[in-house]
């Protein structure tokens, strides 16, 4: 959406001035006639006749092979006349004569992209740019092709220099603001669009974006409003519809989510996507008749099809009709008898809808049907971990653990079964033998990390495995509380609270985590904001005993 249909290079190429052409002195031309055919041809192109010129050229690089400027000139009016294989040889020959010529490079590189030849141009430009880093469209047209690439991590850079370079490129400051928010930079994303608005406030594309940058800072109600300013200008934008519905719906403001899903249903009305959405949000907004006949339709679009059949299924699951949706998987099994999917998707059913019992019964008869079959096994463990009875989970993780030995997800649920049960050193033998194994996963760093931490031993080991962790996915919610506890757990409080602040944004509220900052809070002598994180923590999990027992410590 963002990515506005590049301008043709070949027309950059055509429209850019030379930056101040050096034809080589008259002394050092081979002839005069090469010097006079070289004049008559810049003539010839400033009165537009560019044929003409483009003889003259030809016939000045003929008395003189090795003219520079020449073969440029060549190159250039070759891409105007849309000539890119033309312009593309010349460019070479001018290359051949001398490899430092910035312009030369930039029109190899120009003429390689339009002949579909995008990563030799990001090269050559790569080199127009490193031999003279001072010519804004030298930089843009490397920005754009970088950007074809969906190389932001080389357009970013490279249109913050084209803006540095011309400061009223309002363009280049769009095109910058796309890309820091592809990379995920959305304040840096904000600067930039805002510069972009100063110059040119209309410009197709800017309410999408200002909705994006919105959005990706955390502003919902912000990005909403700008979506639908968007939408009000691009009424079939499917795309920009479906994340204002993912927005509504993330606010809780289902009948708004399920008026745009209904938007998006006129335009898609066969999308087996958009219809599974419109159902949630109508079972969301309490309208059961509404949704029910939206699972019809899936029904219809594929009755015989396994994998659309579990979606239905776990749609209807997750909106309290766990039992529908296991009658529809034993229905499937009554036609399919021996195969053991059907049991698994009726179990996954009634584990989402909490009955607990008649989930492992179909996970236990999944397994006798397959009994060498990993998916049983999994959801038989998963069951178990989610009605946190421990033992029985970690029995099954041990099981499937020895008989898939390199099944790392399997070992940390085991790591986390075990700490559940004060089973400290068995949780930390599980996790080092996943490091022994893959030395660098981040979430077997952070979970050995976190229990030295939280235990308060082996700090200094404990903070060299979080940072690894942390380095490899800085944003990770879990990871930088990890970093904030071992912070408090050195008496470093400053640096405690920074790091828990932030992740108590980026893992919207977790109780843990709130329970966390609090902790640094009340160390910090700031009671009433513990008693606020204490409090929410409690909100989010009324069972978090600890919060409760801190919270009431500080009445």
């Amino acid at each position: 959406m963002i990515r506005t249909v590049a301008c043709s290079v070949l027309l950059l190429v055509a429209s850019a001035p030379a930056p101040g052409a050096t034809p080589r002195a008259p002394q050092s031309y081979p002839s005069e006639d090469a010097l006079r055919r070289y004049a008559q041809a810049r003539l010839l192109e400033e009165r537009g006749a560019t044929d003409e010129a483009l003889g003259e050229y030809s016939r000045q690089v003929l008395a003189d092979p090795r003219s520079v400027s020449g073969l440029v000139r060549l190159s250039e009016l070759a891409a105007r006349l849309g000539r890119a294989s033309t312009s593309l040889d010349f460019a070479r020959r001018a290359l051949a004569v001398d490899s430092t010529s910035a312009r030369a490079w930039w029109l190899l590189g120009s003429a390689e992209f339009n002949l579909g030849r995008a990563h030799e141009a990001l090269a050559s430009l790569a080199r127009a740019v490193a031999a003279d880093s001072t010519q804004a469209d030298y930089v843009r047209t490397y920005a754009r092709v970088a950007e074809q690439l969906d190389r932001f991590d080389l357009s970013a850079p490279a249109y913050r220099r084209a803006v540095e370079l011309d400061w009223d490129d309002g363009e280049s400051w769009f095109q910058l603001a796309a890309a820091e928010a592809r990379r995920g930079r959305f304040e840096e994303a904000r600067h930039a669009l805002n510069e972009a608005l100063a110059h040119n406030p209309i410009r197709p594309g800017v309410f999408f974006l200002q909705g994006w940058v919105a959005e990706g800072l955390g502003r919902g109600d912000e990005a909403i409003g700008h979506y639908r300013e968007h939408l009000d200008l691009h009424d079939d934008d499917l795309v920009t519809r479906r994340r204002l519905v993912h927005l509504l719906a993330r606010a809780g403001r289902w009948d708004e989510a399920l008026a745009e899903a209904r938007a998006v249903l006129r335009r898609a009305p066969e999308d087996a996507e958009a219809i599974e959405e419109a159902a949630e949000l109508a079972f969301r907004a309490g309208r059961p008749d509404e949704a029910e006949r939206l699972v019809a339709r899936l029904d219809a679009l594929a009755p015989a099809d396994l994998p659309a059949l579990a979606r239905r299924v776990e749609l209807l699951a997750r909106n309290g009709r766990h039992e529908e949706g296991a009658r529809r998987a034993r229905a499937w099994t009554a036609e399919h008898p021996g195969d053991y999917r059907g049991p698994l998707l009726a179990g996954r059913a009634l584990a989402i809808g909490g009955d607990v019992e008649g989930a492992l019964s179909e996970a236990l008869r999944a397994r006798s049907l397959a009994p060498d079959s990993l998916a049983p096994r999994l959801l038989h463990g998963r069951i178990l971990q989610n009605a946190k009875r421990w033992a029985e989970a970690a029995s099954v993780w041990e099981e499937i653990a020895g008989r898939w030995p390199d099944l790392i997800p399997v070992r940390l649920d085991l790591a986390a079964c075990r700490v559940e049960l004060k089973d400290s050193a068995g949780a930390e033998r599980a996790v080092r033998d996943i490091l022994s194994r893959a030395p660098d996963h981040p979430t077997a760093l952070n979970f050995l990390g976190y229990l030295l931490a939280d235990e308060n031993r082996n700090l200094d080991e404990a903070e060299d495995l979080i940072q690894r962790a942390v380095a490899k996915d800085p944003d990770n919610g879990a990871f930088v509380d990890s970093m904030g506890w071992l912070h408090y757990r050195r008496g470093r409080l400053a640096e405690a609270r920074r790091e828990l602040e932030r992740a108590v944004e980026l893992t919207d509220g977790d109780p843990i985590v709130r329970e966390h900052l609090g902790d640094v809070y009340r160390d910090l002598g700031l009671r009433d904001l513990a008693r606020e994180q204490y409090r929410k923590a409690l909100e989010a999990d009324s069972t978090a005993a600890g919060a409760r027992r801190k919270l009431d410590g500080l009445r």
